[in-house]
C-alpha cells in the first residue's frame, strides 16, 4: 500500500485505531519505545512494533433485537462480540501510512502470526509460545483499558513491567477501593446468615482479585452456581463495576454530544456551499445520533438492571441477583464495547474541537468527524486485511 501523506486518506478504520482512545487501542510503539527489549511483553520483537485494538463483531441477531440481553443464554457459552486485532505498520514511525491488520479469531490467523511474528503454536520454541498466551488473555477482555488488563494478568499470575500500563499507582489504588466498596454490601449480605468473622469477609472481599482462591467459588456456588464459573463471574463483575465508575466520567460529554447532533448548532457554517449533498448529511447526522442513543440505552438498561438485583438482594430476595450474575458475562461485554464506544466518540469529538470551542464546523470536518463518530459506533466492522 502507497504511503499517504495526507490525514483524510486515512481510512475511518485506521483513523480509529490511530486516535480511538486507550478504551480501543494500544500503541505499543509508543509504549515500548523506553522499554529494554528483553522486558517488553511479547518475546517477538515484531508484536512490540504494533498497535493492538479492538473492534466490535455483534451477531447479526443482536443489532435487529430491542432487548441487548435477550440471548443470555446462548451468549454464555463462550461467545465475545468484542474481538482483537494487531494493526501492523509498514513504517512504525509513521503508522498513518498504512499496514495491515491481523485478526486474532480470523480462520487464517495461525498462519499470519506464523509468518508475520515468527509465533509458531505447539510445542514451546525459545519462549516464543508465551505470545499466544499474552494474546489470548488481551482477547478475553472487551477493551483494552490499563486498569482491566492489569487485573486480568495479575489473576493470572502473569508478569508484565508495569510500564506497559498507562495507569498510575494512585489510580489503581483508587480504582480497586471503589470496586471493593460496592461489592463489599453484597458479600457481607451473603455471609449474613452464618457465623463470618472479619477475616473470612477479609478472605471473600480478597477473592475479587483472585479468584482462585476457595472462597470465590464458596461464593458463586451459594447462588446456585458452579464453582468452576467463578473466575469468569468474578472478571465480569470486577469489569462491570469499573465500567459503571468509567461511564461517570464519560457519559455527560456523550449526552453532550447527542444534544450538539440534535440541534441546529451542528449544521456546518457552510451548507450553502454543499447544498446538494445538505440532504445526505442530514440523514448521516440523524443516523450517528441514532447509534450514540442506542448506545446510552443499551447502558442505562444494564446498569439499571444491576441496581434492581442488587437492592432487590439487600432487601432479602436474592433471585434476581443470582440471574443477574448468570446473565452477567455477556452483559460485561456489551457494557464493555458501550462504554468504550463513548469514550472513542468523546476522543475524537474532543481533539475535533480542540480548536474549535464554538463547536461550529465546515462541511468536510463535520463530513470527517461523522464518519469517525460511524466507525467508533458501528457493532459490525468489516475486518480489512490492509489499512
Amino acid at each position: 500500500m502507497r504511503a499517504r501523506k495526507k490525514m483524510d486518506s486515512v481510512s475511518p478504520i485506521l483513523e480509529q485505531i490511530l486516535y480511538g482512545g486507550s478504551s480501543v487501542s494500544m500503541n505499543l510503539i509508543a509504549i515500548t519505545r523506553d522499554i529494554p527489549e528483553e522486558q517488553r511483553m511479547f518475546k517477538a520483537q515484531g508484536l512490540n512494533n504494533c498497535i493492538l485494538f479492538k473492534y466490535p463483531n455483534f451477531d447479526d441477531r443482536d443489532l435487529d433485537d430491542n432487548d441487548p440481553i435477550a440471548e443470555d443464554d446462548e451468549l454464555e457459552g463462550g461467545e465475545r462480540p468484542v474481538e482483537t486485532g494487531i494493526y501492523v505498520p509498514h513504517n512504525a514511525k509513521s503508522p498513518e501510512s498504512g499496514g495491515i491488520a491481523v485478526y486474532l479469531r480470523s480462520r487464517n490467523s495461525q498462519t499470519l502470526l506464523e509468518e508475520q511474528f515468527g509465533i509458531k503454536h505447539g510445542p514451546q520454541e525459545n519462549g516464543i509460545i508465551g505470545d499466544m498466551k499474552m494474546l489470548s488473555m488481551i482477547d478475553d477482555v472487551p477493551s483494552l483499558d490499563a486498569f482491566l488488563l492489569k487485573t486480568c494478568f495479575e489473576a493470572e499470575k502473569v508478569n508484565v513491567d508495569p510500564r506497559h500500563w498507562l495507569i498510575s499507582n494512585e489510580e489503581d489504588h483508587q480504582l480497586r477501593r471503589l470496586i471493593r466498596a460496592r461489592i463489599e454490601p453484597i458479600v457481607r449480605k451473603a455471609l449474613s446468615g452464618g457465623q463470618s468473622s472479619a477475616g473470612s469477609i477479609e478472605r471473600f472481599l480478597e477473592a475479587i482479585w483472585n479468584p482462585n482462591l476457595e472462597e470465590a467459588g464458596l461464593f458463586v456456588s451459594a447462588f446456585g452456581i458452579e464453582r468452576s464459573e467463578a473466575d469468569t463471574i468474578f472478571s465480569a463483575w470486577k469489569g462491570t463495576t469499573f465500567y459503571e465508575y468509567q461511564l461517570r466520567r464519560i457519559a455527560p460529554r456523550a449526552r453532550t454530544i447527542l444534544t450538539w447532533l440534535k440541534s441546529r448548532e451542528c449544521i456546518p457554517v457552510d451548507i450553502r456551499m454543499h447544498k446538494p449533498y445538505e440532504t445526505q448529511l442530514l440523514m448521516h447526522i440523524e443516523k450517528v445520533g441514532k447509534l450514540l442513543e442506542t448506545t446510552l440505552l443499551d447502558i442505562r438498561t444494564i446498569l439499571s438492571d444491576y441496581e434492581t438485583s442488587f437492592s432487590a438482594f439487600m432487601n432479602g430476595q436474592p433471585e434476581p441477583f443470582r440471574d443477574y450474575l448468570r446473565s452477567i458475562r455477556s452483559r460485561y461485554w456489551l457494557l464493555g464495547y458501550c462504554v468504550s464506544a463513548l469514550t472513542s466518540v468523546a476522543h475524537l469529538d474532543a481533539r475535533c474541537m480542540k480548536n474549535t470551542p464554538s463547536r461550529k464546523l465546515y462541511f468536510e470536518a463535520m463530513q470527517k468527524l461523522l464518519r469517525q463518530f460511524d466507525v467508533a459506533l458501528d457493532r459490525r466492522r468489516e475486518q480489512k486485511g490492509a489499512l
